[in-house]
């Protein structure tokens, strides 16, 4: 059966934007904050796909 596709509101933004974001973060020059902000993008990115993916056995 398959799985239902999780409803994205503008609190959720979806797992292809924010990979978007982390690809044009990552081409900046390396800092404190860029790694503050990747770490923060992840988080997203975590929130965004938790339904999209089954937990590892």
């Amino acid at each position: 059966m398959p799985r239902p596709v999780p409803i994205r509101d503008a609190s959720h933004p979806d797992a292809q934007k924010i990979n978007s974001l982390i690809r044009r973060l990552m081409g900046k020059p390396a800092s404190r904050k860029r790694t503050a902000e990747y770490e923060r993008l992840l988080t997203l990115w975590a929130a965004a796909t938790r339904d999209e993916f089954e937990p590892a056995a």
